[in-house]
């Protein structure tokens, strides 16, 4: 008989665990809105949920696939030791900072690329090769855009503009 193991990541799980009730809430919360009013809303919801479960199954499909729990706990004590560091964190804050400061003065599309390529530097802990980041970059760029589309051209969202768009 095999031995429950508790999720790769359980604070991670936790949290996608509320983040599926959150998301529930949000849902139950839209049936007093318009329609069209309801729209970004349940589909933000929706994401949210989906996107959380996902987080969850893989949490538990890596806790599965674990050898034992003394051999992930080593590797979790080295991981935690080369993982994450506080100048890392603080160009993170720094950079999400930037970004909101400098949606109204750019626009947000043109912030939201330069925050993207911001947290992209700060969060890289591997080195990352010319041929990755241009493709990290165009990708980016493409998601960026997409997102940006839907919102304004779509959904009808008001975006924030500024000197550029």
């Amino acid at each position: 008989m095999a031995a429950l193991r508790k999720p790769h990541d359980l604070p991670g799980t936790i949290a996608a665990a509320l983040f599926i009730g959150l998301g529930v809430v949000l849902i139950l919360q839209t049936g007093r809105m318009t329609p069209m009013g309801s729209v970004f809303p349940i589909t933000i919801a929706a994401a949210m949920i989906v996107f959380s479960a996902i987080l969850i199954l893989r949490n538990f499909v890596i806790a599965a696939r674990r050898p034992s729990v003394e051999a992930a706990d080593e590797t979790a004590r080295e991981t935690d030791q080369t993982r994450g560091s506080m100048p890392r964190r603080i160009g993170f804050l720094v950079a999400m900072a930037a970004w909101v400061a400098l949606i109204p003065i750019l626009g947000f599309f043109v912030a939201s690329l330069i925050a993207f390529f911001a947290i992209m530097a700060v969060a890289s802990h591997e080195r990352v090769t010319p041929r990755e980041g241009i493709m990290l970059g165009v990708m980016g760029i493409v998601i960026l855009t997409g997102f940006y589309l839907i919102m304004a051209n779509v959904l009808l969202i008001p975006m924030p503009r500024g000197i550029f768009f």
